[in-house]
Parts: structure tokens; C-alpha cells; sequence
């Protein structure tokens, strides 16, 4: 058996392997020392017909549904188990258990449902859309993006500021794929799926990345930005019309208000207009999509949650022209019941976001 991190967006150290148990712990990387954070993926080959224990000697490193699993980076399903105890040392301990099959010669396990560039390129095709690029990565690699519509008015939408929250892309994936299917008169959508594209191929965690994060990367005193991807969405935030701007992420591991789609509020005096955008977005949840109540929405200037943050919502907040900027925060897993989120109810759960941008819109036309 060879578990390995060599393919897009993986991310694991192997600590031991024993028999039938492997013991793992996930990359920090450049993420902030004083911050611990959880994302993993790898691959596993030579294990068919095997059943072999993950363990992780960590807590908040697998979620309520095991591990996201799949053969191909596309097709994703959860192992369905999460196994949780403490040795006699005191040490913490999550794993999850899977079975290969006899025929599955290689396997990739991911802490959530892993979405990567080559799927926004399958979604591209299907659709007829044109990937151009958006600049150049600090690292050199050629940062894609896709528009569609023609109009002065524009819509921005953007995930993956933070590399690891790949339930942002496909929720902007299906937002992008309602104003496809039934475009909104008058606008081009401006979809830029990776933000932090270095992080999301190299398999970063992103969150609290040094000197700061791509999402911190938007300061409104006008310091420049440090990552070239954040520098070319200013450039077309500062250059275009931008009505319409959201920001699709992942909140952190799990509980409390991390199970929850929520909204934090850019600015206090917003709030009534963060309300009813809230309410019309309850009203269009339909029972086989990822629940909302917009009573688990953050007030602005409260906790975590301060104005005086920089992010991409509050900068494309304080543009006169834009009638409605948000950041969206989908969980990874959902909550414990059994209300569980996967590409069907995060499809659903977008098509339902971009219904109440629609009804928005007609009142504030």
C-alpha cells in the first residue's frame, strides 16, 4: 500500500503505517503558527481488497460523515463513519475506516468533497464558455476565470479565497449555472472560481496564511494588494459596474454555528438590506437543498466579525453602484441529524441562491 499527495490539491504526512492502521497528520504549511486549521487530501494505491483504518492523532480532523471519498477527483461520496477516542496518554484520536474494493487500485480521500480547476474546466466545456485568464499566480501559473452575458451591469461572483473551502466553488458553480441557463437581462457574470490558485493546486490550507490570507488581501486604504489574483479582482471591481458581488465559503470544522449556512453582515447600517436579501433567500430553500435561516447570520461588529476587516465583500461593499455584496459561509458536512451536504444539495442550494438574487433584484431594479 502507497499513500501519496503527488495530484491537485493534495496534502498529508504519513507518521505510520502499520498492518492495517495508518496514522496521518495534515500540512500546515505557511498558515499561521498560533492557528491550527484541518484540511487534508491523499491518495491511496496497492490497497485493493483491503480494509484499513485512517487515524488522525488530532481532533478536528474528520468530519460527522468520514472522509469525502473518491476514484476519479470528480464523483465524491463520504465513507459514512467517524471513529472518536482518546489513548492513555491523553493523546486525541479521529479516524475513519473504508474497505477497497477488489478492483480499486486507486483511491483519494479528502476532508470534504474536493473541487478542483479541472472540473471548472469540465463545467466550461459544457457550457460553451471561453476560460480566459486572469493573470499571472505568484507563482507563475495561469489563473482561469469565465464570463457570460453581455451588459454594462456586472455580477462578480468568487470562492476560494481561502484554498481549502471547496463547498464556496461548488455553490458558485450552480449559481453560474442559473444565469447561464436564464440570464439576467443587462448583466455579464464574472465568475472567478479560485482565488487563492496556488493554494488550491498545491493543496494550502489558505486560512491565516502569512503575512495574511487572500482574503485580507482587499484593503480599503488602498495598500496594494500582495497576490496577483487579488490585485486583478480589485483592478475589475475598480474598472466595471459591479452591481452584484458574492463571495462563496466554507465556514470552520465543524459545530455550532459551523454546521449552519450563515451571512456575516459587512457594516452595521447595512443590516436592513442583509435582512431582506435573508429573508427572500429563506423564502426559495426547498426541502432537498442545504438548509438556511437567517437567524444564524453574524451581525457585523461582532466577535470575529468586525467592519474594520479587510475582505472582498466589504470592499465591493463601499462601491456606490453595488447594490448587494456577500459573503456566504457553507458548511462541510451540515448538521448532525442527517441533513447532510454533497454536490446534489449544494447544486440545489445554488440554484435557490440565485432565485433570490433574481427576486432582489426586482426590488431594487
Amino acid at each position: 500500500m502507497k499513500i501519496d499527495r503527488d495530484f491537485v490539491s493534495g496534502n498529508i504526512e504519513v507518521l505510520d503505517i502499520r498492518e492495517d492502521t495508518v496514522t496521518l497528520a495534515n500540512e500546515l504549511r505557511d498558515t499561521r503558527a498560533d492557528r491550527d486549521w484541518f484540511y487534508w487530501a491523499f491518495r491511496v494505491t496497492g490497497a485493493a481488497g483491503k480494509t484499513v483504518t485512517f487515524q488522525f492523532p488530532h481532533v478536528n480532523r474528520v468530519g460527522y460523515w468520514g472522509a469525502a471519498v473518491s476514484t476519479d477527483l470528480d464523483s465524491w461520496q463520504w465513507t459514512g463513519n467517524r471513529k472518536i477516542w482518546q489513548e492513555a496518554d491523553g493523546t486525541d484520536y479521529e479516524a475513519f475506516v473504508y474497505t477497497f474494493g477488489a478492483d480499486e487500485n486507486e483511491v483519494y480521500f479528502c476532508y470534504n468533497m474536493l473541487y478542483t480547476p479541472a472540473r471548472f474546466e469540465a463545467f466550461c466545456r459544457r457550457n460553451g464558455l471561453k476560460i480566459e485568464e486572469l493573470c499571472l499566480s505568484n507563482k507563475g501559473r495561469s489563473v482561469p476565470y469565465a464570463r457570460f452575458g453581455a451588459g454594462d451591469k456586472k455580477m462578480l461572483i468568487t470562492s476560494r479565497h481561502h484554498a481549502c473551502e471547496s463547498t464556496g466553488s461548488y455553490v458558485l458553480e450552480s449559481v453560474f449555472q442559473s444565469f447561464i441557463n436564464n440570464p439576467l437581462e443587462g448583466y455579464e457574470i464574472i465568475a472567478i472560481p479560485f482565488a487563492d490558485y496556488d493554494g488550491v493546486v498545491d493543496g494550502d490550507q489558505g486560512k491565516h496564511r502569512l503575512p495574511w490570507d487572500h482574503c485580507r488581501d482587499y484593503k480599503l486604504d488602498k495598500t496594494p494588494s500582495i497576490y496577483h489574483t487579488c490585485a486583478a479582482i480589485r483592478h475589475i471591481a475598480d474598472t466595471n459596474q459591479i452591481v452584484l458581488a458574492f463571495d462563496f465559503h466554507s465556514p470552520k470544522h465543524c459545530g455550532d454555528i459551523n454546521d449552519r449556512v450563515h451571512i456575516p453582515y459587512n457594516y452595521v447600517e447595512e443590516a436592513p438590506r442583509y435582512d431582506r436579501f435573508s429573508e427572500i433567500f429563506a423564502s426559495k430553500i426547498t426541502p432537498d437543498a442545504i438548509p438556511y435561516d437567517p437567524a444564524d447570520n453574524w451581525p457585523a461588529d461582532n466577535g470575529w466579525n468586525q467592519s474594520t476587516n479587510a475582505n472582498f465583500a466589504r470592499y465591493m461593499a463601499v462601491k456606490p453602484e453595488n447594490k448587494l455584496a456577500v459573503v456566504l459561509e457553507t458548511p462541510y458536512f451540515g448538521l448532525p441529524d442527517g441533513r447532510v451536504v454533497n454536490r446534489d444539495t449544494m447544486y440545489v442550494f445554488g440554484q435557490c441562491f440565485a432565485s433570490a438574487v433574481r427576486d432582489y433584484m426586482k426590488e431594487h431594479p
